[in-house]
């Protein structure tokens, strides 16, 4: 039997008890020793409902358990910094979940003392487990497309009222912070280049004495090859989301890729040449699951040092946020940013 990784949970809102308790139930080299809510009631019924062994209300303790061996930070965004910090702090690795911070600047923090505390550190960016999003990382690595010319993504839903992704003072953002790290990720890991420069709307501006967050943000996003990538992220609109790949000898396109109810779709377009007609293929996927993958993928890198984890690293949750604070400064002054990160 496979070494098993212990892993604690720091946060276990709706989508950890949905999502992430049972991939952890599934995964072969991991499992849930202890977990934490702020109310020890509810710490005690998420934990008896999982079969849990240890229900904790503060992040100390947790953190501080010696059966712990790795942390799984799922709380609000305003909360990943402190976590993360402590985790880091009694010496555990840590898995965040997306995005790793509310600005660049946490997430400098974050990354700085795990190196210090010699710890590896992830973020949940769990598209590049999906099949379709493989698949198309695949396609363009390998030169089908020939040439980038160009690409586009985009990620949008109606996000209910009322809840924390609403009030940028837990959130961070609107969809710029909960959908723009999915694009994000999504575009740097398929095209393999970085985003140097971005010119944005967002709409309308945070407030963080209020709470309001933007509901829509579209950018055009200079990657350092060259091409130019048209993003897009809405709270107001019903739900959509994928991607396309433009080439000079192809193109590729992403349906429903990102989200994970829907049936996604890939298709390419090979462009064989004016007159000949495009040809059209629909690429084979299969359903995967991304958390259990995610998982699994992470506890071996922490327990086979020499395995490269396809998940994100720290780092690449920080040219993320810093891709995002550009956007938001863009969008304030209506000027092109150069990305800092």
């Amino acid at each position: 039997m496979a070494a098993k990784l212990n892993w604690g949970i720091l946060g276990c809102g709706g989508f950890t008890r949905r999502r992430i308790l049972p991939a952890f139930a599934a995964a072969e080299n991991a499992r849930v020793a202890a977990l934490q809510r702020r109310s020890p009631a509810d710490a005690q019924a998420t934990a008896k409902e999982f079969g849990v062994p240890k229900a904790c209300a503060q992040r100390e303790e947790l953190v501080r358990d010696p059966d712990v061996q790795a942390v799984f930070v799922a709380s609000h965004h305003a909360g990943h910094l402190a976590d993360v910090l402590a985790a880091a702090g009694a010496g555990k690795h840590v898995l965040c979940e997306k995005p790793l911070g509310m600005n660049a600047g946490e997430c400098r923090q974050m990354v700085a003392a795990c190196r210090a505390a010699g710890v590896k550190l992830f973020v949940g960016h769990c598209g590049r487990y999906k099949h379709g999003v493989e698949k198309a990382r695949e396609v363009v690595a390998a030169g089908a497309l020939g040439p980038l010319e160009g690409l586009r993504s985009y990620y949008g839903f109606h996000a209910k009222t009322g809840i924390w992704r609403r009030d940028c003072r837990l959130s961070g953002g609107g969809p710029l912070l909960d959908l723009g790290p999915h694009v994000l990720d999504l575009n740097r890991y398929v095209s393999g280049q970085e985003v140097t420069e971005v010119t944005a709307m967002v709409e309308p501006d945070r407030d963080f004495a209020t709470g309001r967050v933007e509901t829509r943000a579209r950018a055009i996003l200079k990657l350092a090859g060259g091409p130019l990538a048209m993003f897009e992220v809405s709270f107001e609109e019903p739900l959509r989301n994928g991607f396309e790949v433009l080439g000079r000898n192809g193109h590729l396109r992403g349906d429903y890729i990102l989200s994970n109810m829907e049936g996604p779709l890939v298709r390419l377009d090979h462009l064989t040449g004016d007159p000949d007609p495009i040809r059209c293929e629909t690429l084979p996927l299969e359903p995967r699951e991304i958390y259990r993958l995610q998982l699994e993928d992470v506890s071996r890198a922490i327990l086979e040092p020499g395995h490269a984890a396809r998940c994100a690293t720290g780092e690449e949750g920080l040219k993320t946020l810093a891709i995002i604070d550009a956007m938001y400064e863009s969008g304030r002054s209506g000027r092109r940013v150069r990305v800092n990160a």
